[in-house]
């Protein structure tokens, strides 16, 4: 009896022991991709590895991050172009008729940089509509971020690592990486650079700028 009962610990210890954490599952996923993105692959070390828990209802959705990428890449042209209409409109005003006098290398200039301010003005407008779609597109995925409903939808992975640049240089990385429930595919990846892309774009400048639009999106 004693001979089987030690038997059955043996294998129930080694079953155990054959058991993935959470941890090694997400890197053995995570590790191919990071390398596949580095400028020297076998230069990779691994860092560290955090998991969180990512909730419907929560700021941390994959799919609102994903959505905030692509707003705060919009919403940077949409600053450049309306700054070059400014400044072409500013030049403008400098080249206009002085005392009812216009030179014609002035009016000449006004007539280009006229043109620049309107192409500017275009793609801004064109840049604000594409913005406004994209809120209208995902306004049930906004909206459900108020809902009262807690559901759990996967996994949020801060990954680190160490690797050398082109200059031989071993730098630090932490990318953020968005896994499934049953932790068996990579469903979203974002660098640190796109991180600090979308973390460096005003919101609420945003939100103020749009506010008419906006409300009558939402009916706020």
């Amino acid at each position: 009896m004693k001979k089987y009962l030690f038997s059955f610990i043996i294998f129930a210890l080694l079953a155990s022991c054959s058991v993935k954490t959470n941890e090694e599952k997400a890197r053995e996923l995570i590790e191919p991709q990071v390398k596949v993105s580095l400028i020297k692959p076998e230069s990779y070390e691994f860092a560290q590895i955090k998991l969180d828990s990512c909730f419907s209802n929560s700021q941390n959705n994959p799919d609102i991050i994903a959505l905030a990428m692509k707003v705060a890449k919009l919403w940077k042209e949409y600053k450049n172009y309306s700054a070059d209409a400014e400044s072409a409109e500013s030049s403008i005003a400098i080249y206009a008729p002085s005392y009812g006098q216009q030179s014609a290398y002035d009016k000449q200039r006004q007539k280009k940089y006229k043109a620049e301010m309107e192409k500017a003005q275009r793609k801004a407008t064109t840049t604000k509509e594409k913005i406004l779609q994209l809120y209208k597109d995902n306004k049930r995925l906004i909206t459900d971020l108020q809902s009262v409903q807690r559901e759990f939808i996967g996994w949020a992975v801060s990954f680190g690592f160490r690797a050398e640049t082109a200059g031989g240089m071993k730098t630090m990385g932490e990318d953020l990486f968005y896994l499934n429930k049953e932790l068996t595919e990579v469903t979203y990846h974002f660098s640190e650079e796109d991180m600090k892309d979308m973390l460096s774009v005003d919101y609420d400048d945003l939100n103020y700028e749009f506010e008419k639009e906006l409300k009558e999106l939402y009916g706020e």
